[in-house]
């Protein structure tokens, strides 16, 4: 079994595969090992590199009383795309995450809520010229036994 961490991540990028501007090889994928080619774009890295999750205590987390933790986990949805006009292309492509996610609340119940808190379209400051990517952040609730990360707790 792997951390908890990952079902949710398989769980999301099980779901962007889906859409059908995503599928295909290569086109979602949680965290990357070589740059994108043109041929796989639109597509979506998924990472949580750049964002630290938190941990609290979370009393009594199974059913021996054993002690848990209740997690917050911000997900970043690195969109790359090249076409048209960027912020256009940028918002349709977020319009099918924000749908594909938006009716997956609680990911078939691996997670508690998982909620969109940012969006953002990257440009280079100097030029104001897009650099073909964005992002959507997500935060994704959960909660796990203390002494086995890859368990859910009460």
């Amino acid at each position: 079994m792997a951390h908890y961490r990952t079902r949710i991540f398989d769980a999301i990028t099980t779901r962007l595969s889906s859409i059908p501007d995503f599928s295909g090889v290569g086109h979602v994928s949680r965290a990357r090992t070589a740059a994108l080619t043109v041929k796989q774009l639109p597509a979506i890295t998924a990472t949580w590199s750049e964002r630290q999750e938190t941990v609290t205590v979370r009393p009594c987390a199974d059913l021996n009383g054993e002690d848990g933790y209740d997690r917050r986990l911000p997900i970043d949805l690195i969109v790359h795309f090249q076409k048209g006009d960027p912020d256009v292309e940028f918002d349709r492509l977020a319009v099918l995450v924000e749908k594909a996610l938006g009716t997956a609340i609680k990911l078939d119940g691996l997670v508690i809520e998982l909620t969109l808190s940012e969006c953002r379209h990257y440009i280079d400051r100097a030029t104001g010229i897009s650099l073909g990517v964005g992002a959507l952040t997500y935060i994704a609730d959960y909660k796990t036994v203390a002494s086995d990360p890859e368990t859910a707790a009460l």
